[in-house]
């Protein structure tokens, strides 16, 4: 195998492992047209934390990216888990930016990540929160209890919908496992401003979200043991927030997931293209990447990046998936955390030169 192959293979081999709506800037709506998003000159994608920490992973140089790993340490080693969290940092022109996107599962890894990483949650310009699931929220109430008073004034969280802050629950043929459910009250409380940016929104005028994602394919399906818990009439949980088909629910009623304010995580890299993060990808990473370029009107994809949800899905599915990964043509596809390896199999079977391997702790430079 050429070193450039192993590169994008990573280890496993060893086993180891269009333009309609509207997009927001701040308070104010500009129409969702071709240059209505801001251009980056570069942007630095680093993995906090993933699901794998792989010692052997390779990092250099490809065509129009650079892949950095970071090197088992004694003192400092990085900790892998169930989650997932990002570091980004964007350059236009002099004009720097840092977003924290999501957050992993447990405040242990999260906070030990950044340490060894260099990461200063201080300099955040803006904290985007992808969904409200444990494993992509789980450090966040410790991270701004531990921050309060140094993050910059008035921090804005940025979240896709109501439903992110809903009592979660996933149905299993041996009973229910409890999702958790994140406090708003509690992060407002340590000083952040919550946001629910259920339209395309210019992040620290740099990033953009792709706002709630309508359900185009038909092949991309929620988890179907995912459920919500509904609450009152009128009040923030209600079921009217739960997605586009009615539901009929009493308080304390548990009804299907539908994930109606997650929310992926895009960035358009001066003349490559956009970068898109789909984090964990429940309302399709297709779709996803679909609304992505109809928010920005840029169509040309550089890379998909994040969790697909593929890791339960069957072959038909992922097969299907890898097409339409085919017909977006991205340089690059970068999965993680809920991809599952074979999603990953698939996709190095179908285009071996696009595939970047995961691993915590590792950074692409995208651009200049």
């Amino acid at each position: 195998m050429k070193r450039r192959e192993f590169l994008k293979l990573g280890a496993v081999a060893t086993g180891t492992f269009a333009v309609l709506g509207t997009l927001r800037v701040g308070s104010r709506a500009v129409s969702a047209q071709s240059g209505a998003v801001p251009a980056v000159d570069r942007l630095v994608m680093t993995n906090v934390v993933d699901n794998v920490y792989d010692v052997f992973a390779k990092g250099g140089k490809l065509d129009t990216i650079s892949v950095q790993r970071t090197p088992l340490e004694r003192d400092d080693t990085l900790l892998a888990e169930h989650g997932l969290a990002y570091h980004l940092e964007s350059l236009r022109g002099s004009d720097r930016r840092e977003i924290l996107l999501d957050f992993s599962l447990t405040e242990r890894n999260l906070l030990n990540n950044y340490a060894v990483l260099k990461v200063d949650p201080s300099r955040a310009d803006a904290l985007i929160l992808s969904h409200g699931h444990r494993d992509h929220y789980g450090a966040l109430p410790a991270l701004a209890h531990l921050a309060h008073g140094k993050l910059r004034p008035g921090l804005t969280l940025h979240a896709g919908g109501e439903d992110t802050f809903c009592h979660r629950v996933v149905v299993t043929p041996v009973g229910t496992v409890d999702g958790g459910q994140l406090d708003r009250g509690a992060l407002e409380a340590q000083g952040l401003r919550v946001v629910l940016s259920k339209d395309p929104t210019v992040i620290a005028g740099h990033a953009f979200t792709s706002g709630q994602i309508p359900r185009l394919t038909d092949f991309e399906r929620p988890p179907a043991a995912a459920r919500l818990e509904a609450g009152p009439m009128g009040s923030a949980c209600s079921v009217t927030h739960f997605g586009a088909t009615k539901v009929e629910a009493k308080p304390g009623e548990l009804v299907s997931d539908t994930f109606q304010g997650e929310h992926a995580t895009a960035y358009h890299v001066k003349d490559r293209g956009l970068v898109v993060i789909t984090s964990c990808g429940h309302a399709g990473v297709i779709n996803s990447v679909h609304q992505a370029q109809k928010a920005s009107g840029v169509s040309k994809v550089h890379a998909i990046v994040g969790g697909f949800h593929l890791a339960p899905a069957p072959d038909e599915i992922v097969a299907k998936t890898v097409e339409a990964f085919r017909a977006i043509d991205p340089d690059y596809i970068i999965p993680m955390h809920c991809t599952g390896f074979n999603t990953i199999v698939a996709v190095h079977h179908a285009m071996p030169k696009k595939l970047v391997m995961p691993s915590t702790g590792t950074r692409v430079i995208f651009g200049a």
